[in-house]
């Protein structure tokens, strides 16, 4: 199931439309079932749990030949990546550091991708939710970043990941946009000739 249900993903958009009603800021949001495959994370951990099995069998059953023991490395091998496909021990066998970076980088591909960057006075706003990670970035284009200092996109980051961990993950990217579009009001109030350059729309890739 998505991080974000079709209910879900309309209250956000409302909640954009609302805020860009007041400002000329371009909020996108993108939800991500997970920003890596972690392949590097599944084989180590393959390998670790493989040769540490048939150590254990050559000590318990020492006449295995070594062509068994070589069949049971490779099965357990294959068993231990494909059990680390499952998110929640993936989740927990990745580094924090290593689901950070890669959340990160997606993030940063997300901007590219969806043209986060294309605005008339680079005022636009990406929210990236990466679901295996439970992990939240938010990236803002030079127009924008001048306003929200990194202290404040990280306490927006936390509330975001605390209502994902909640399980209402919509609530906390709907009172995040809501409290964003205060500042940006009052930064960035809306021009006469605004057009919506970025859509409203939630992506889901």
């Amino acid at each position: 199931m998505a991080l974000l249900d079709q209910a879900a993903r309309q209250r956000i958009e409302a909640a954009i439309a609302d805020v860009e009603r007041r400002t000329s800021g371009e909020i996108v949001v993108v939800s991500v079932p997970a920003s890596d495959h972690y392949h590097d994370v599944r084989l180590l951990f393959a390998l670790c749990i493989a040769l540490a099995t048939a150590a254990l069998a050559h000590g318990f059953v020492p006449a295995l030949s070594v062509t068994v023991l070589l069949l049971l490395q490779a099965l357990i091998a294959v068993l231990t990546v494909a059990i680390l496909g499952a998110p929640p021990l993936l989740r927990r066998a990745a580094p924090d550091s290593r689901r950070a970076e890669a959340v990160l980088r997606r993030a940063r591909e997300a901007f590219l991708e969806h043209a986060v960057f294309a605005t008339r006075d680079r005022t636009g706003i990406l929210i990236l939710l990466s679901e295996l990670e439970h992990k939240v970035v938010i990236l803002g284009d030079a127009g924008i970043d001048a306003h929200v200092n990194q202290d404040g996109w990280q306490r927006h980051v936390e509330r975001i990941v605390a209502s994902i961990r909640a399980g209402d993950p919509a609530d906390g990217v709907c009172s995040v946009i809501a409290e964003l579009g205060e500042v940006l009001a009052t930064k960035l109030p809306i021009r006469t000739d605004d057009q919506d350059e970025l859509s409203n729309e939630v992506r889901q890739d």
